[in-house]
Parts: structure tokens; sequence; C-alpha cells
């Protein structure tokens, strides 16, 4: 049904190898790593030290999108992570736990994660998840399928919200909120993953695209004098 192959500057993607009608399950996958709410940086780095091999080489293949800023801020969370190891070791309460490898070791891992996680929603027990091929799925502001995790089968189920056709790349939207502006979708997208997107709903070339984002500063505009109008006045 599907293949993964290069993508341009996108690096790799998702691509129909048959035609995918609107409302078919396209992929079905159980987290390779995942964090729960109450779980920080820290945790990443112990539950990549507990995967197979196996399971460790296909995380490590994903990729990762970090900027001077990022770099900065991880290497805070690696060198942080290891002055708590380093306590409890000296404490006697690391018995179980996996060794620290090395600090850019995680600080990679916590790249590759930040990078590829998708956020499941604050109701399920996992709360942020990187997936095997899931996660090579890429980005379009107005895309051609949904996930939805399901918490009692703990997997991401990706369906397609329109039929797809053979060779089309399969894309999902990585940003939660919906008809934010163009500026601030790009913003987000730049500054987490790395990328300008180039959908059509962010193409203000085309007619249609300077249209849609017409239609988004309305909306706003008219979000934003309803919430003046609504206001109490001041006594």
């Amino acid at each position: 049904m599907y293949e993964i192959r290069v993508s341009g500057a996108k690096g790799l993607g998702v691509f129909a190898k048959s035609f995918i009608p609107r409302g078919t399950r396209i992929l079905s996958e159980r987290p390779l790593l995942g964090i729960q709410l109450d779980q920080d940086a820290g945790d990443i780095y112990t539950a990549s030290n507990l995967l197979s091999l196996k399971d460790r080489q296909r995380l490590m293949k994903l990729s990762a999108h970090i900027t001077k800023e990022l770099s900065f801020l991880r290497w805070s969370q690696a060198i942080w992570y290891k002055i708590r190891r380093t306590a409890s070791s000296i404490l006697g309460r690391s018995q179980g736990i996996q060794p620290l490898l090395s600090l850019k070791d995680h600080v990679t891992v916590l790249s590759i994660f930040r990078s590829n996680a998708f956020n499941l929603g604050s109701r399920s027990p996992i709360q942020q998840a990187v997936f095997r091929q899931i996660s090579r799925i890429n980005h379009s502001c107005v895309p051609n399928a949904q996930g939805n995790f399901h918490d009692t089968l703990g997997s991401l189920n990706v369906h397609a919200t329109r039929d797809i056709q053979v060779g089309e790349e399969l894309t999902l939207n990585y940003l939660q909120e919906e008809g934010a502006a163009r500026e601030s979708r790009q913003s987000r997208l730049l500054s987490g993953y790395g990328f300008t997107c180039d959908c059509p709903a962010c193409d203000l070339t085309s007619s249609q695209g300077r249209l849609g984002e017409e239609n988004r500063l309305q909306m706003h505009l008219l979000e934003l004098v309803r919430g003046l109008e609504i206001r109490p006045p001041i006594s």
C-alpha cells in the first residue's frame, strides 16, 4: 500500500504504492519509544537504553533537527541528567538502571526524539512517542491523512482523510492548533523541525493559498473583535 523513499529536500517520506480510498487505515503502530506526562528528558534517554539493539538502531536512523539554541538546551539537559545519575549512584539508588553511555549519545537521542515525536494528547497514558514508520510521514498544513492514538490497543492509527493517488506522498499535520496564520505555522515548524512548509496552504504565490490565508486572518480579526465586545467595561 505504501513505501518509504526519498522525498527531495525533506529526506525520506512515505508514498502510496496503490490507490488509497478515503477512510482506509494506512498504518497502525505501537510506539518505538515513548514517555508519559510526568517524565522528562532524562527519562527519554533511560528508555532508549532499554530498547533492544534492533529497535535502538531503528531509532538512531531517524533524522534530527538541532540549532545552536537547541544544542545548548539539550547539552544542558544531558549534563543535569548525568549529575542526577551520579548523585543517585553515590547514594546507592541506581540499582537496576541502565548505565549512562555518553553525553553526546544522550544529546543525539534527545534530538531525534524531539524532532520525530508525536503529541498523543493529555488523556493518553503516553504523552509523546516516536514510531518506526509513522515518524517518517512528512508534514502538510492540509494533510491527506490523520493519526489518532488508540489507548486500549496502545497504537497510533493513521487513516486517509481523502482519496490518495498512486505515487502521492502521505502527509500529517504536525501542529495541533487549527486555523493558525501562516507566519505562526512557519515559525513553529522552522524552530521545532527545521523546515519551511511549502504546502498549498503556505504557498502565497497561488490564488488558493492567498485566499486561504485571507480567510484565516479575517477569522482571527473577528475573534478579536468579539473578544473586545464581550469584555466588561472598566469601572
